[in-house]
């Protein structure tokens, strides 16, 4: 893996506190870019900011507290990346939430998911975008984590699908789009995530792992890491990773 293509890039990457994109920021701000990380949580994200500051350095990482399902979020994002990041070269969009059966969430609740995982993702992409057409950016990276939830359908995540299918559908035509401009668009699809947002408690969680039956989150940053260290002529289109005992119904 090429780590010194990060040296000096600024980053942006939402869900910033949550599994994945602890384990992305870390890994990036070792290979010496500049990271700002977004998320709900503002203990959290502190806490992973400092915890990943004392290894990069000062100046190596910062963090932002926004709720990415609503238009003003988004809007306070940017504005952070505009006054500390003052540019961008790279997006990592992880943030997103679970969800449940259709017919067992209140109308607010389903609207929540999508906006959480999807428009968010198509406004923080408009936004990436924009700082690197204003920067001049000819080497820029969209990575959009999706879900491998879109191919197997479960049942019960019919409104994560619909989230997640959309991310997909998105980041492949947008790639078309962008194409001309030298920006890339890579889409993630992992299968199920030693994450929080698994119904399962830290212990349990490490039981699955080591059953294969849950991805670590660093096996996912990693993922992500070969995506964002490929020379500027090389387009990772799309990468599934599942752990080896993926569930399938």
């Amino acid at each position: 893996m090429n780590d010194t293509i990060l040296s000096g890039k600024r980053v942006l990457i939402t869900g910033g506190a949550g599994g994945v994109g602890r384990e992305v920021a870390a890994r990036m701000v070792a290979a010496g870019a500049r990271v700002l990380i977004a998320g709900r949580d503002e203990a959290e994200l502190h806490r992973v900011a400092e915890a990943i500051g004392e290894a990069g350095g000062p100046g190596s990482i910062a963090s932002v507290t926004v709720d990415l399902s609503s238009g003003a979020g988004v809007a306070q994002m940017f504005g952070r990346v505009d006054t500390w990041l003052q540019g961008l070269d790279m997006l990592v969009a992880c943030a997103g939430v679970g969800s449940g059966p259709l017919m067992e969430m209140a109308e607010p609740d389903w609207r929540y998911v999508i906006e959480s995982n999807l428009i968010s993702y198509v406004a923080s992409t408009q936004g990436a975008i924009e700082r690197m057409r204003a920067g001049g950016i000819k080497d820029g990276l969209i990575i959009l984590v999706g879900s491998i939830s879109v191919h197997i359908k479960a049942v019960g995540e019919s409104v994560y699908n619909a989230s997640k299918g959309g991310v997909a559908s998105f980041a492949e035509t947008l790639r078309k789009e962008l194409m001309p401009e030298s920006i890339r668009v890579t889409l993630i699809e992992p299968g199920a995530i030693g994450s929080a947002m698994q119904p399962f408690s830290e212990e349990e969680r490490a039981v699955h792992m080591d059953a294969y039956r849950l991805l670590p989150p660093g096996e996912v940053a990693e993922a992500i890491l070969f995506a964002a260290t490929r020379g500027p002529g090389v387009d990772v289109v799309t990468l599934r990773i599942e752990p080896l005992v993926q569930k399938i119904y």
